[in-house]
């Protein structure tokens, strides 16, 4: 597998990153694919992108301003990568002055909506799925216990609720449950899954399913 890279973070507000022709030229011996790839993040957080070239430089693209936004990435920051297999990529987060450093997604929700997030399956999703920072204030879960998942077909599913230890402040994953409801909803790794918490019934939703495209061909044929 192609050896890590680090590249400097230089263009906040550019929709796409660089990569260094050394980290191309690895992941072109590796056969890495073109189009879709996960790049995946401590926590089990990951995002769709693609590697495209544009004139003689190849770059992380359609989807790497999500990664900026929700990574809350500033100029300076150096980037990590390690190629896990494939199609997907590891990405750590170092900053001057600070150790390497994790932030997790936004919740996202507007006024009185509901508040979701969005999680694409990894391997670390086979018998947990952690919420993203913030989530659990915005949805009033304050102790652990059990919730109570559901799919558009109205089918329920009770899992356990546990306090997520991996964080120093308040975050919550769900644990015993969630390798059932995974399986028999046909999640796979690389979907993409939007969850949606309903404050009327203190129910989770599975609200959308993007299920994952298959990849053809190598960069650079």
């Amino acid at each position: 597998m192609a050896r890590s890279s680090y590249e400097m973070f230089l263009a906040p507000s550019s929709p796409r990153l660089p990569l260094s022709t050394d980290f191309v030229r690895k992941l072109l011996e590796n056969k890495i694919l073109e189009g879709p790839i996960i790049l995946h993040t401590k926590g089990g957080h990951s995002w769709r992108l693609e590697i495209k070239q544009i004139n003689d430089t190849y770059y992380f693209t359609n989807g790497w301003n999500n990664v900026v936004e929700d990574m809350q990435l500033r100029f300076g920051d150096y980037l990590y990568f390690r190629p896990l297999d494939q199609s997907t990529i590891k990405m750590s987060i170092f900053r001057p002055k600070e150790c390497n450093r994790f932030l997790a997604p936004k919740v996202k929700h507007k006024d009185d909506d509901d508040p979701f997030f969005t999680s694409i399956i990894s391997k670390t999703h086979t018998k947990m799925l952690r919420f993203p920072g913030g989530f659990a204030e915005s949805t009033g879960i304050n102790a652990e216990g059990t919730m109570t998942l559901k799919n558009l077909d109205g089918q329920e599913w009770l899992v356990g609720l546990r306090l997520d230890k991996a964080f120093s402040t308040k975050r919550y994953l769900l644990s015993f449950g969630w390798g059932r409801f995974r399986q028999q909803n046909n999640l796979s790794e690389r979907d993409e899954c939007v969850f949606r918490f309903i404050k009327s019934e203190s129910k989770l939703l599975l609200a959308k399913v993007t299920k994952k495209k298959p990849c053809y061909g190598n960069m650079g044929n």
